[in-house]
């Protein structure tokens, strides 16, 4: 019972594995770009870096992605690529694209 009790806690403990019931990754009001930094910061910074910069050359510089590819970088997230696995199942598409707000905010487009 008390063996029980410390795994459901480390569960609910365990962010990544409660992504989709976070109400900060499904923005209520729509895709925005504070939306998308809370997504970011809960998501994609441990790979990605804090506001994009990552102290790893085994990650994308998303510092470097086109502004004009929106249907990529939203294939990239939800269906994984290469390294990255897939959020599709994890992020709702409201956060997904308020990720890529967030991103176009950090990088000035």
């Amino acid at each position: 019972m008390i063996r029980a009790f410390f795994i459901c806690a480390a569960l609910a403990a365990a962010p990544s594995l409660c992504a989709a019931d976070d109400p900060a990754l499904a923005p209520a009001e729509g895709p925005s770009v504070a939306a998308g930094r809370r997504a970011y910061t809960s998501s994609c910074a441990r790979c990605h870096g804090i506001n994009l910069v990552s102290s790893s050359s085994a990650f994308f510089d998303l510092r470097t992605f086109p502004k004009d590819e929106k249907d990529r970088f939203m294939a990239s997230v939800m269906n994984g690529k290469r390294q990255m696995p897939a959020w599709g199942g994890i992020l709702k598409p409201e956060a997904i694209q308020s990720i890529w707000l967030y991103i176009g905010n950090v990088n000035g487009w």
